[in-house]
């Protein structure tokens, strides 16, 4: 739930650059399908900026809405199990650095 949250809050960077690591750590099969979703709804890349410089308060009206909606989805498909990884895989929770030797 932790990684669900942390990735919504990066996704509220008004850049594309900070999503591609959840991007790739989803192909890595590090992290389910909810947070990349969650990461992916949050984030509105370089189209935020040109708003933002038109109108701060609705800037962030849109960044409020897509987060929440962002975490209630991706929080239902983490809920309901729906963690399957890149390729069909299972993600299974990381477990210490010892048992990957």
């Amino acid at each position: 739930m932790w990684v669900l949250l942390i990735g919504a809050l990066i996704g509220m960077v008004p850049e594309s650059g900070p999503h591609l690591i959840f991007v790739m750590m989803y192909a890595q099969g590090l992290v389910p399908f909810s947070v990349l979703f969650t990461t992916s709804f949050v984030q509105d890349g370089h189209g935020m900026l040109p708003l933002l410089s038109y109108s701060i308060k609705d800037s962030i009206l849109i960044k409020v809405f897509n987060l929440a909606f962002g975490i209630a989805i991706g929080g239902c498909f983490l809920l309901w199990g729906y963690d399957v990884g890149a390729m069909g895989v299972r993600v299974e929770p990381i477990g210490s650095i010892d048992e990957w030797r």
